[in-house]
């Protein structure tokens, strides 16, 4: 991530296996929660329909190599490059 005002410009480097593993928390709860919810009767037809959607997860966030983002205010500019 490069952060960039007027004066001066800072680059950012964050590894992306250490950004998968900030997902791991979210995706263990994510886990319980559906088993949770498969084992309730009411809700487990609509649980199921979401089922594909958490498997295809990891592949969503190896897609995302190679994106780029840049916000820009009056004051800075921020630009991402996922690699």
């Amino acid at each position: 991530m490069k952060v960039q005002k007027e004066d001066k410009s800072r680059t950012y480097y964050f590894p992306l296996g250490l950004i998968y593993l900030l997902f791991v928390p979210v995706l263990a709860l994510g886990a319980v929660a559906a088993l949770i919810l498969l084992a309730i009767p009411a809700t487990s037809k609509q649980t199921r329909s979401y089922l594909p959607l958490v498997r295809q997860l990891p592949t969503l966030l190896s897609a995302s190599i190679g994106t780029e983002l840049a916000f820009r205010s009056n004051e800075k500019e921020y630009e991402i490059h996922i690699t």
